[in-house]
């Protein structure tokens, strides 16, 4: 791991806490710990000024997508908030030095080597994407009753994928304890699970529901099966069958939450219970 300035590792903290406060609604709040994110990744050089332009950038849209009048309007802006959310994912845009948090890390000898950034761009679009677009929870109550009620659903994607992806000899069993598990928990559910549920569930899924819930949980689960074809077929299947699930517990939800835990549960099953991210 590289040397990470006690700034940068603040940046990251308050736009977790940012991300977190979302899940109790607690929108100026959210706002005023992004804020101070972003100044801690200025002051520790994560963040370039460069980077304020796409910042501000995908605040608007995303801004304009849900305030303006007409539909039309509203899904071209949606439209652009969506492209420049991609652009960012992709590291595409300029001002963003995303530190390095593991390379090359072995979990087992039977496992791949497995490099991990902590990716403030990526953050920012679960962030901004939630905060506009995205139906949550209105109670801890609600949601943990959501979460015993999709129970059947999530156990039969565990089994699917897994069973899938063992046939296939992608993943074997490999049950491990590892010393980086918390620092993959916390990364990987707040700077990816949350950022890629909200993207392909609670603005793709939901933009397309208007065209029918079929069409609109098969496009959601083929696009996030697509996204992951730089892994190779076999990954972009498992994807496809996982985003299925993501997509049918949105279906049956619309809380993008439920979404974002079923994606953390899987992932975290993974991690422990098999090889990470794939055997060798």
């Amino acid at each position: 791991m590289q040397t990470i300035s006690a700034p940068v590792w603040l940046a990251f903290g308050l736009l977790g806490l940012s991300i977190i406060s979302l899940a109790w609604d607690k929108r100026y709040l959210c706002l005023g710990l992004c804020a101070a994110a972003v100044a801690a990744g200025m002051a520790g050089g994560a963040l370039r000024p460069v980077a304020l332009a796409s910042i501000g950038a995908l605040f608007l849209l995303a801004w304009l997508a849900t305030n303006l009048g007409k539909p039309a309007t509203r899904t071209v802006f949606t439209v652009l908030a969506l492209a420049l959310s991609l652009a960012l994912a992709m590291h595409a845009l300029p001002g963003y030095h995303n530190p390095l948090l593991l390379k090359n890390v072995q979990f087992s000898s039977h496992s791949a080597p497995f490099t991990m950034y902590a990716n403030f761009d990526k953050g920012l679009i679960g962030l901004v994407l939630v905060f506009f677009f995205c139906q949550r929870a209105q109670s801890w109550k609600d949601y943990s009753s959501a979460c015993w009620q999709q129970a059947p659903v999530l156990a039969v994607m565990l089994l699917a994928v897994f069973g899938l992806g063992w046939g296939l000899g992608f993943v074997k069993p490999d049950f491990k304890l590892s010393l980086y598990l918390p620092l993959f928990a916390v990364v990987n559910l707040l700077f990816v699970c949350v950022a890629e549920e909200a993207f392909f569930r609670g603005v793709i899924q939901e933009q397309l529901t208007r065209f029918g819930q079929p069409l609109a949980v098969a496009a959601s689960a083929l696009l996030f099966g697509l996204v992951h074809l730089g892994g190779g077929w076999k990954w972009a299947l498992l994807a496809s069958v996982a985003g299925l699930g993501y997509a049918l517990l949105y279906a049956r939800t619309r809380r993008v939450g439920i979404a974002v835990a079923a994606h953390f549960l899987v992932n975290l099953v993974h991690f422990i219970g098999f090889t990470y991210p794939q055997a060798i």
